[in-house]
């Protein structure tokens, strides 16, 4: 397959591909922020898109329409309605020159290059329930991310699922249905772009946060940082059967409904890939190819799903090896304005 038919072959990849459709779109039905009702609607409107026009998309936009498909990002359900249809050969075939077009753009330069340790960002988000800033924002600096207890913490929850499972085995129950080194001391960062404090800003997963105030802090990375690239399905699962983490148990239920399939479940055992790697970054293109789609192992008979990971982000499973260096700017966004610094502070 070249590039964009792995993007087309993964759920988030087909979700962005549609919505940069729709932002090239002049039909009524994907226009003012609206999107098309059905599935046929939808099918009209991504037959008719003049591919030339993603040329003439800015950067913000192009990202934007990459936000819309991180915000639809499940992984503890089955795939919404519109996912369907964007699986609809038909519309990937519609969609296949849209991502052509994106791919030999400027602004997908970078897609698919390794964590830029110049421009790194951390992202301080202000929560409903908040009306001040938390002066607590990586204030222990000199702490290690504890990956032993997050471990402790994974198997302890996989022995507790297996106890569920024991007593009823057809139990649908929920979880955690992540694949990062959360709940841990991790730290995450993301790159700058031009008019972006930070793609954090566009680009979240499950995020809560208000989504229209932020901190965004330049940091500092250390020249010794060891960074493994997920650069697509291949990277991922390399690293799952390099650092394998039984969990069938515990991502049983929420896995299933994401993917439709009961397999022998794996994580990256991320104590374990901290001996090696420092930090793990996942480019664009391995956001847009990988997410979402259960994927078989080599070397150990089960299967991986990377899910709640953001494009471009960086996990630190050596968070002493960046800091915050800086002071830092305050970004706000109002209804579907673009993000736009406040002021330095």
């Amino acid at each position: 397959m070249d590039t964009a038919e792995h993007v087309l072959a993964a759920p988030r990849g087909r979700r962005f591909a549609a919505h940069l459709g729709y932002a090239c779109s002049t039909d009524e039905r994907a226009s003012n922020y609206r999107e098309p009702l059905t599935r046929a609607d939808a099918l009209d409107v991504l037959a008719a898109v003049d591919a030339e026009t993603v040329a003439q998309l800015s950067e913000l936009d192009v990202l934007e329409a990459l936000g819309r498909a991180t915000d639809f990002a499940r992984y503890w359900q089955p795939p919404d309605e519109e996912d369907l249809w964007f699986g609809d050969p038909a519309i990937v075939a519609a969609l296949h020159p849209v991502v052509e077009a994106v791919l030999a753009c400027d602004h997908a330069r970078w897609w698919s290059t390794p964590m830029d340790p110049t421009c790194q960002r951390a992202v301080q988000k202000r929560y409903p329930s908040t009306e001040e800033w938390s002066e607590t924002f990586w204030s222990n600096q000199d702490q290690d991310a504890d990956l032993t207890a997050w471990r402790r913490h994974v198997l302890d929850d996989e022995d507790r699922f297996r106890r569920f499972l024991d007593a009823e085995p057809e139990r649908q129950i929920s979880g955690e249905w992540w694949s990062t080194p959360v709940p841990s001391r991790i730290r995450v960062t993301s790159r700058a772009r031009q008019n972006l404090g930070a793609v954090e800003l566009l680009l979240a997963e499950d995020d809560i946060s208000d989504g229209r105030h932020a901190r965004v802090w330049p940091v500092h990375v250390d020249d010794s940082a060891r960074v493994y690239e997920i650069t697509g399905p291949d990277a991922w699962t390399h690293l799952v059967d390099a650092y394998p983490l039984a969990v069938p148990a515990s991502r049983r239920s929420d896995w299933y409904e994401a993917t439709g399939k009961h397999l022998q479940w794996y994580l990256p055992d991320w104590a374990a890939v901290s001996v090696d790697y420092d930090a793990v970054h996942l480019t664009v293109l391995g956001y847009l190819t990988t997410p979402g789609l259960a994927l078989p192992l080599t070397t150990h008979t089960g299967a991986s799903v990377l899910a709640g990971w953001d494009p471009d982000a960086t996990f630190w499973l050596d968070p002493r090896l960046v800091r915050v260096d800086g002071r830092p700017v305050e970004w706000h966004r109002t209804g579907d304005t673009p993000w736009m610094p406040r002021s330095a502070t």
